[in-house]
């Protein structure tokens, strides 16, 4: 009689300390929560963290969250964010998993094409040098929402064209940040309370989505009742059709993506432009040469999308602030099965976290981390980045669709600026990254004064 040996059962990971009864580590994630992802990075690779009763698995190394993320994917479907993002974006492309994704991102794709970025650059320079130029000298201004005013003028007005863009571009300025506040609170919810009582931000919520929906609905039947010469995002995706089918979107995938779009593009890039303006101000000398190299290449013009091959540093300083400012900065996945990851027992359905600011600041991955410096991403300094630890835009098969766009607009517009104003703060108190959905400044007021050539 044999017996067969079977190798031992993987052991759970350690728990990070602190985990209160009943309510874990709600406290912490709340009222700190990025101080709370940085410090528990020190107990591990991968560590438990206690959700209220619930168990979550959060990641601190790259290599295993490149694993989750691309290796393994199909075992770690989209979680808990994403999930409660479908309250807003339905099944759009920032919000779907599996085939509904991978049909979505192939009808999208060609919208965000090099080629139509090009063409969404004169939109970009217009709406920007309007805002921009009509800045009041040496008057504090709150960057953050200024920069979210512009952003949403410049996605809706790429995906409509028509007449109708300008009404829209309010009705999302509205939106935007309640539709992003609910989507937070109810991601770190693991009652679901919040989404079921009739409280009056959820009476705000549901009336801001009615409001959404009927705008959105409105424009897409305009379009489909008219035929239209001008090409926009709008008409882009009204054409694509599925390869296989030859079937193209329905009202309601449309409107799930033009939600999707609106939602990632307006957040992300206002937030990439207040924190690059905010180090900038802090930093004098590297302002100075964002200056130059702007005097240099543009001479006073209005920038091209071929231009912006020749602004490197323009381009380094939009990756610096996405290493030390990644706008969706905090994430979830889920367990489809029992797994395996670094060796540690990982039980079906658990949530699996990951944090892209805690990697991006992670000394042992980028030297002086907490140092705001675009010349470490110089040809020689590679010892100074972990290049596969950088992620702003996610890695794998749900890397953002749109980061040609995003990187177009922020340099256009970090240009233009640099081209017409000196930044200063308006204290020497540093701002503070608050933790919501997204990595929000906390009170960024700035003044400007106008360059003399």
């Amino acid at each position: 009689m044999s017996t067969t040996l079977r190798p031992p059962r993987a052991s759970a990971p350690p728990t990070v300390p602190g985990a209160l009864p009943v309510i874990g580590h709600g406290i912490p994630l709340v009222r700190r929560r990025l101080q709370f992802l940085q410090e528990a990075r020190r107990y591990g690779p991968l560590v438990r963290v206690r959700v209220g009763p619930t168990t979550a698995y959060l990641v601190n190394d790259p290599a295993l969250l490149r694993q989750v993320l691309v290796t393994d994917a199909a075992r770690f479907p989209r979680g808990i964010h994403f999930r409660k993002a479908r309250a807003v974006a339905g099944n759009g492309i920032i919000t779907a998993y599996g085939a509904p994704h991978r049909r979505q991102r192939k009808l999208v794709l060609p919208a965000f094409n090099r080629k139509r970025v090009q063409v969404y650059g004169d939109v970009m320079h217009e709406i920007a040098f309007q805002r921009i130029a009509a800045w009041p000298q040496d008057s504090p201004i709150e960057l953050k929402p200024e920069f979210v005013q512009l952003a949403t003028t410049v996605g809706t007005k790429c995906l409509f064209s028509s007449e109708l863009g300008g009404s829209a571009v309010r009705v999302v300025e509205r939106a935007l940040p309640i539709l992003t506040r609910q989507v937070s609170l109810r991601a770190m919810d693991p009652t679901g309370l919040l989404e079921r009582l009739p409280t009056p931000a959820r009476r705000r919520f549901d009336e801001t989505m009615a409001e959404l929906n009927s705008m959105i609905q409105q424009i897409i039947t305009s379009y489909r009742q008219s035929d239209r010469e001008e090409v926009d995002l709008l008409t882009m995706l009204m054409a694509a059709t599925d390869e296989d089918t030859g079937r193209g979107m329905d009202d309601q995938q449309l409107r799930d993506e033009i939600i999707s779009i609106l939602l990632s593009s307006a957040e992300t890039t206002a937030l990439t432009l207040s924190w690059s303006c905010y180090e900038l101000g802090r930093a004098p000398e590297i302002q100075r040469r964002l200056q130059d190299e702007v005097d240099s290449v543009l001479a006073g013009r209005a920038p091209t999308h071929e231009d912006l091959g020749r602004l490197d540093l323009t381009r380094r300083i939009i990756k610096e602030t996405l290493r030390l400012y990644p706008p969706t900065y905090f994430l979830s996945r889920a367990a489809a099965q029992d797994t395996e990851l670094g060796g540690y027992r990982i039980p079906e359905g658990s949530i699996v976290l990951y944090s892209f600011y805690s990697q991006h600041r992670d000394p042992l991955l980028f030297r002086h981390a907490a140092r705001f410096d675009p010349d470490r991403w110089l040809p020689g300094r590679e010892d100074d980045v972990t290049t596969e630890a950088y992620m702003p835009f996610g890695e794998g098969a749900h890397r953002c669709v749109g980061e040609g766009f995003a990187y177009a607009e922020a340099m256009t517009t970090l240009a233009l600026i640099a081209g017409m104003w000196h930044l200063r703060p308006v204290s020497d108190r540093p701002v503070r990254p608050v933790g919501t959905v997204t990595l929000v400044p906390d009170g960024l007021r700035m003044t400007v004064r106008r360059r003399e050539r």
